[in-house]
């Protein structure tokens, strides 16, 4: 009986490094904010309005009711993409991220699922979808300001915006969450035409 329970403590032990490995390895990871999708501002599609005038009038209506109602809800996925030049797996069970634009936090989540990134040039993409009121952050301004803010995320405003991703991974040993002791930061800036 000794001998099994033996057995399965170094087995624990085994896994667990293994595991512990694996985040060693995704802190070597080179990462990337490689593009935006499925901008929606309150509920219309955004990704081919460049312009104010763009918008329908029944889109204007909608985007004016909010406003009323002092909300500004804006959606978006951002995709980061994580590169291992190391020679093992790169994993993590969970990420946790902070979404900051132009230096103002505006989301924050934690992806409950395990994401491996190959070794030796592997490529994995992490789908963050970032939901976020936009009249918090930009009480005061103008309506129209508030739109190109959020515009320029998509290329589509005349100001460049910066988008700032914290992220924080973690790993599961047994039962017990063991964090990354820092966040990783990955910016990218986002101008109109490019």
């Amino acid at each position: 009986m000794k001998k099994i329970v033996l057995l399965g403590v170094l087995i624990f032990l085994l896994n667990g490094c293994s595991i512990l490995s694996e985040l060693a390895a995704f802190t070597k990871c080179e990462f990337r904010l490689l593009s935006l999708q499925e901008p929606a501002l309150c509920g219309i599609d955004v990704s081919q309005k460049s312009f104010w005038s763009d918008f329908s009038f029944m889109e204007g209506q909608i985007i004016a009711g909010q406003l009323l109602k002092k909300s500004l809800p804006f959606e978006i996925t951002v995709n980061v993409e994580v590169r291992n030049p190391g020679a093992s797996v790169a994993a993590v069970n969970s990420i946790q991220w902070i979404a900051f634009i132009d230096d103002l936090q505006v989301a924050q989540g934690t992806i409950h699922e395990r994401v491996e990134v190959p070794p030796s040039g592997g490529v994995n993409k992490i789908p963050l979808r970032i939901q976020a009121d936009l009249i918090d952050y930009l009480e005061g301004d103008n309506p129209r300001a508030m739109l190109n803010f959020a515009l320029n995320l998509v290329n589509a405003g005349d100001q460049a915006s910066q988008m700032t991703m914290k992220i924080k991974p973690s790993v599961l040993i047994g039962s017990q969450s063991i964090q990354y002791p820092d966040y990783f930061i990955i910016t990218k800036e986002f101008k109109s035409g490019n």
